[in-house]
């Protein structure tokens, strides 16, 4: 273990549970229980901020798009929050959850067709994910072990409006590409014992063979190449991920630096890891245009390009 630890680039994690608890033996409905407990406080903490932030009329907000697959519960997380936030009960709603560490990135893509649409009204995304309850202490799987290695809880949001903005961010293009082929790499499978990962060898090779066709035509139809981009926000994936992104794309040794400080400190938090990304971005003040890229179960890759305005 000490081996493997290191060898993931491992630093520190942030879990909602001790360790200690996390060790036991839950059943699905027990793990269904702590998910909610600790997703809703969560949730609410990364949209109140969020909200504050934006300095919005509550009433603007017409969407929320709640993004987690480390737990299913029906009503969805944004059901609960939105009498708790303030919004008005008309407000639309989308619950994400297939979409697993894309999800993010696919809800900012969801919000932007929204404002685009409607361009009156706001939408909030939010992403939260407790993959720590979803481990197996009875599994010895490769893929398990790995899990409990580079995953992390944690949480994110955002507030999307349309028209211009001085400063912070913009987003500008959202898009996404399905590789059927890597269907087996990646995602979840609900088993007895709750949801069991599933994190195939192979995925970085899946990423290194498909990213630059979906990055080269993404940014094409953005009106934009590679090489004028100034940042890759990444995924925090793990270092195999991120040496796969460096290859297909053929970045510097230090072009997704920032991305793998956020692993190394945070670990993998799914689909909300890329909103620790883009936070570390800003508060290391790389302005400019940035490519945010993700990988979900499909295998499908999704894309933003966004604007970091100081």
């Amino acid at each position: 273990m000490p081996k493997l630890q290191s060898d993931e680039g491992a630093r520190t994690r942030h879990f909602a549970q001790p360790l200690t608890s996390l060790m036991e033996r839950r059943t699905q409905s027990q793990q269904t229980d702590a998910y909610l407990e600790h997703a809703r406080v969560l949730a609410r903490q990364v949209c109140c901020a969020a909200l504050e932030r934006s300095q919005i009329d509550l009433a603007d907000i017409g969407l929320v798009v709640g993004v987690s697959c480390t737990g299913v519960v029906l009503p969805s997380l944004d059901a609960e929050l939105i009498p708790i936030l303030g919004l008005h009960p008309g407000v639309a709603r989308l619950p994400i959850t297939e979409l697993g560490c894309g999800g993010g990135v696919a809800g900012l893509a969801r919000a932007l067709d929204y404002i685009r649409a409607y361009p009156d009204r706001a939408a909030l995304v939010f992403a939260v994910e407790l993959p720590s309850l979803t481990f197996q202490p009875d599994d010895h799987s490769v893929d398990n072990l790995i899990a409990a290695i580079v995953f992390g809880d944690g949480a994110g949001a955002a507030v999307l409006r349309a028209g211009d903005t001085p400063t912070g961010w913009t987003v500008e293009h959202c898009g996404t590409m399905l590789v059927p082929e890597g269907a087996r790499h990646l995602g979840y499978e609900l088993r007895d014992g709750g949801l069991r990962v599933v994190l195939s060898r192979e995925l970085p090779q899946m990423v290194e063979a498909h990213l630059l066709e979906a990055v080269e035509s993404f940014l094409a139809v953005a009106g934009t190449t590679l090489a004028e981009i100034d940042l890759v926000a990444a995924h925090p994936g793990g270092p195999g991920i991120f040496d796969a992104i460096e290859r297909a794309l053929r970045l510097r040794p230090d072009a997704l630096s920032t991305s793998r400080r956020v692993f190394s400190e945070d670990g993998n938090a799914s689909s909300a890891g890329i909103f620790f990304v883009l936070d570390a971005a800003e508060k290391m003040r790389s302005s400019g245009r940035v490519l945010a890229i993700a990988f979900g179960p499909g295998l499908s890759i999704e894309l933003a390009l966004l604007r970091l305005t100081l």
